[in-house]
């Protein structure tokens, strides 16, 4: 229970601060196959894939223009190109290195990769299906990359995403690292909170790069921010939704 203590003290102590994960992200990218390969965690994180998969198929088949933002390595890049009839898809990613491998991964006439920081990028014309999937909970304040998200749905199209919640995440953090490394990063991660709450938020580490949400609060907030909530589904360790922006 010493890190469960450490965690929810962190989290008061940070407030609303958003988490800061450019130079973090910018310099790695996030494997999920491996996660996915693994007998215990892997269940979920398939059987979100399997979800986010059905949810671009059934509400965005028909969708000629994908927008992606955080494609980490194409995994749902390349069911876009598979599932849907896009004839160009923009994949956006802050690593370099992501996008390289995105770019062997998906094979469609009409990909651009662009690297850069989901908060500057500009001159993007919404389009008709929008992705962002295992990212949002790590692009800053949840509820402010939701709405600029719905930004880049064009009036009438369709949002699939997900987030990583909070219910489930010690034992997430104990099946990935074991009990004792996870207690480490739990105090790295109050550590860091201590110093943050002292400095106004003006010195933060990389040990504060997720905002994770309860699972319970992730639809009421779907519902202020988007203009219709098609779908929710719920596992462990994540939430996966539909939503659509109002036709005008």
């Amino acid at each position: 229970m010493l890190a469960e203590t450490f965690v929810s003290a962190g989290h008061r102590l940070i407030g609303d601060h958003a988490p800061e994960g450019r130079d973090y992200w910018s310099r790695r990218f996030w494997d999920r196959e491996e996660v996915e390969s693994r007998p215990v965690l892997g269940d979920d994180f398939r059987a979100q894939k399997k979800k986010i998969a059905e949810y671009i198929e059934e509400h965005g088949r028909d969708a000629g223009r994908v927008l992606e933002f955080a494609c980490g390595t194409g995994e749902f890049t390349a069911m876009a190109a598979g599932l849907t009839s896009a004839k160009e898809i923009l994949a956006n990613d802050i690593s370099e290195h992501a996008l390289k491998i995105t770019g062997d991964r998906v094979d469609h006439p009409g990909l651009t990769l662009r690297q850069g920081d989901f908060w500057t990028l500009d001159g993007i014309e919404p389009a008709p299906l929008v992705l962002c999937v295992d990212a949002i909970h790590h692009m800053g304040q949840v509820r402010k990359v939701l709405e600029r998200l719905k930004t880049f749905v064009e009036p009438g199209g369709t949002f699939v995403g997900n987030l990583w919640t909070i219910d489930n995440y010690h034992d997430y953090q104990r099946g990935r690292y074991g009990a004792g490394k996870h207690l480490g990063r739990s105090a790295l991660f109050l550590a860091n909170a201590v110093v943050m709450r002292a400095t106004g938020g003006r010195v933060r580490w990389a040990s504060y790069r997720t905002q994770l949400l309860r699972s319970a609060a992730v639809e009421p907030l779907l519902h202020e921010v988007f203009d219709e909530v098609v779908e929710v589904y719920t596992t462990r360790f994540f939430v996966a939704f539909v939503c659509r922006r109002a036709a005008r």
